[in-house]
């Protein structure tokens, strides 16, 4: 792997803020919609634009938060930054003992809102048991949600970048494709981050990564993330110029819109790829996607802000999703770039 240089334009910190605050947006605004098929938002929603409120008779998971509101996909994400910037790495005892106390104070357990493969994991670190006998058979796109800020911290040197995001995922993500969609998305991350790559380049710096990841990863009956990446590539090119939701319909037909990570991170990436890498139109593709809408949607923010950053986006949604859970995004950026 080669060493990722950032450019001296400027716009590093603009990335950096984009990579975080995109994946803050996708997540709020994917919230209502939630596990929805495609059909289901359409009939609640119609196409979605901007923040909704939750429609409670539909919105099983998410019925009680409001409007432009983050789910755990943020919080876990916040949980990384934090421990990135006290401590200037990742290790996986501070992260174990960080997701404990979060776990507990919010009692994520008796929460709808986390996905099987994180379930396990907080389960075991609260019951003082090893969450690695298990973590083998986590499958989901648990680690990949929250993976974003290593991208942005290590965007200066690809390697590096790649081995904290495959650590940061074994301890509750640790199957080939779960490891593989976070050194995927951290890899897509920092390639934006640094600047001076194209949406291909970015594209095919993920697929080497999580080629990486599926030799760290436990083997597990699955598809291959690195493969489906490279499969998206080839969707969007023979789509052509086409509608957004056209390709979406491809995406989604072929690769389906889950939790798993084998499905969440290449239609993301697709999305990333189909749209060149704007940030605004990525979160809105996502989300409308359905199933998995939130973190799909955060996910596909993460890599389209790193790569178009916080610019491309309405500064009114940057500033209501963190006026709304009181975060500054771009305050934890510009720490996460400081060396």
């Amino acid at each position: 792997m080669t060493t990722i240089y950032k450019e001296e334009n400027g716009g590093l910190l603009d990335r950096a803020y984009g990579a975080l605050v995109g994946g803050a947006i996708g997540d709020a605004m994917g919230m209502p919609a939630s596990f929805l098929t495609r059909a289901q938002i359409e009939k609640s929603y119609g196409y979605i634009q901007d923040f909704l409120e939750p429609e409670k008779d539909v919105q099983s998971y998410h019925g009680d938060l409001q409007a432009a509101e983050i789910t755990d996909d943020t919080m876990e994400s916040v949980i990384i930054s934090d421990l990135l910037i006290r401590d200037g790495k990742f290790t996986e005892a501070a992260f174990n003992e960080a997701m404990k106390k979060w776990a507990v104070e919010q009692k994520m357990l008796e929460s709808t809102v986390i996905g099987p493969s994180t379930r396990r994991y907080l389960t075991a670190i609260i019951e003082g048991r090893d969450p690695k006998e298990t973590s083998g058979l986590g499958n989901t796109n648990g680690s990949a949600m929250r993976v974003a800020p290593i991208g942005v911290k290590y965007h200066f040197d690809l390697s590096k970048c790649i081995e904290a995001a495959a650590a940061s995922s074994m301890p509750s993500h640790g199957s080939k494709p779960a490891v593989a969609a976070a050194c995927a998305v951290a890899a897509a991350v920092a390639a934006g981050v640094a600047g001076g790559s194209s949406p291909l380049d970015v594209l095919r710096i993920a697929c080497e990564a999580a080629e990486y990841g599926e030799k760290k990863g436990a083997e597990i009956t699955a598809p291959s993330v690195s493969r489906r990446i490279r499969m998206a590539e080839s969707i969007v090119d023979s789509a052509g110029e086409t509608d957004i939701r056209n390709i979406i319909d491809e995406l989604v037909g072929i690769f389906g819109a889950s939790m798993f990570a084998y499905e969440s991170v290449p239609l993301a990436l697709g999305i990333f790829y189909a749209v060149n890498g704007n940030a605004r139109d990525g979160i809105l593709a996502a989300v409308n996607a359905g199933d998995d809408a939130d973190t799909n949607g955060a996910i596909c923010g993460n890599i389209c802000g790193a790569f178009s950053g916080a610019t491309a986006l309405p500064e009114e949604w940057c500033v209501r999703v963190q006026k709304t859970s009181c975060l500054d995004l771009k305050g934890t950026a510009l720490k996460l770039i400081e060396r």
